[in-house]
């Protein structure tokens, strides 16, 4: 089969959804299907684009066995609501130009967001005469409803027809976990349109590690220290002022050590914060060549969301810190996916949201329980290698997207 993938992030940036679906679309070429990618200059991890690619409306590449056109986009500094949303207004419509270029494909397949590519997919199928997937990495505007980012309620409005247009439009949805078929049911997508596929992380490259001679913990002299560890984006939705609360409370304890790593609009807050710490260091994103060291340098990794957002996405950073075999601490709402995946495979604790107290608690009876943090991280990774592996997701990927062009072609 032809795919033709369209997507804001592809690498090499490396937040965001880019790592998934780079890993998709390499893995279905590795098994014989030809894939396009049609996607926007690298940006995301500095919010401007990467030199090389400047001063140009288009780009064509080939990387591991993927035909690559890249779009431009618009980053203005800055950034904010209406930065945004003119990143995303001139990604749709390069986005549109390029995708007119790709001889014709077998499907279409887009995650979100934005929201708007729904559209071009819409466009791109009638003139193309293929179906098109739309995939659900988050669900959008509800999570930014949640967030207070969206208020105005005409633009809410608005947003909402659009989503609905779009979930009608599709001849399928794919969703990450459980929660979000729920959400779609509810807002009356019928199920046998829906097929709930996980995210996965690259297990093969990131695995557990002895801890003596990891370089971040020789580096900033965490030896034999017990470290806890958040690592992502730092981003309005994590409510990293919950950590920090947290942390203020364990001083207590003689050889605890936190490490914050990543950039975002939390990030300054965050390294305020710790600047005077000596048990606590703040370092930017780091090389994806390093992931497998800074994931192996915590004793326990952190997964905290802001109350409410559990419901409209799974924490991509469960999987990797699973995948490196250690426990998690989770901030998440009761009854979300993510506590649900975290008890089914006892790989840590669960907190409520937004709640230090709670946190520090967790840390706490990790910190005095060494044995048992290890045996959560043991199942933590046996878990990702049942469920979460590269080749486990794609292979329903593939299986999902063949049946949507039989379909089609039996109309």
């Amino acid at each position: 089969m032809h795919v033709l993938l369209l997507a804001l992030n592809y690498a090499p940036d490396k937040l965001g959804n880019a790592p998934l679906m780079t890993g998709l679309a390499e893995g279905l070429a590795a098994r014989g299907h030809r894939v396009s990618v049609v996607c926007a200059f690298p940006h995301h991890e500095t919010g401007r684009v990467a030199e090389g690619y400047r001063r140009r409306l288009f780009k064509r590449e080939r990387r591991h066995g993927v035909d690559i056109l890249r779009a431009y986009i618009y980053t203005p500094k800055g950034g904010g609501k209406l930065g945004k949303a003119a990143t995303y207004a001139t990604f749709t419509a390069s986005a549109l130009t390029a995708a007119l270029s790709v001889r014709r494909p077998d499907v279409i397949f887009t995650p979100s967001p934005p929201l708007t590519l729904g559209l071009v997919d819409q466009l791109l199928s009638a003139f193309k005469g293929v179906p098109f997937v739309y995939n659900l990495q988050d669900l959008f505007p509800e999570a930014a409803i949640r967030l207070g980012v969206l208020t105005h309620p005409l633009l809410i409005t608005g947003l909402e027809r659009l989503e609905r247009h779009v979930y009608a439009r599709a001849a399928h949805l794919s969703v990450i976990s459980e929660g979000f078929r729920r959400f779609l049911i509810e807002r009356g997508v019928p199920d046998r349109k829906i097929s709930v596929i996980p995210n996965y992380t690259d297990a093969g490259f990131i695995q557990p590690q002895p801890s003596a001679a990891n370089p971040y913990r020789l580096t900033h002299g965490f030896e034999d220290r017990f470290v806890v560890q958040f690592s992502g984006r730092m981003g309005y939705s994590q409510g990293l002022e919950t950590v920090l609360e947290a942390w203020a409370t364990l001083d207590d304890l003689p050889d605890l050590r936190l490490m914050m790593v990543g950039d975002g609009q939390a990030q300054p807050m965050v390294a305020r914060a710790l600047r005077d710490d000596p048990r606590a260091v703040v370092l930017p994103t780091q090389p994806q060549a390093n992931l497998p060291d800074l994931l192996n340098a915590a004793d326990v990794g952190l997964a905290p969301l802001r109350r409410g957002m559990a419901g409209t996405s799974v924490p991509s950073k469960l999987f990797g810190i699973m995948a490196a075999g250690k426990p998690v601490i989770a901030g998440v709402d009761a009854g979300s996916d993510a506590e649900a995946m975290i008890e089914a495979a006892g790989a840590g604790r669960v907190t409520p949201p937004e709640d230090a107290r709670a946190l520090a608690a967790a840390i706490r009876a990790l910190y005095a329980d060494r044995e048992g943090a290890k045996a959560m991280g043991i199942a933590a990774r046996a878990y990702v290698e049942r469920h979460h592996t590269q080749a486990v997701v794609v292979d329903q990927y593939e299986a999902m997207l063949e049946r949507v062009i039989a379909e089609g072609r039996a109309r």
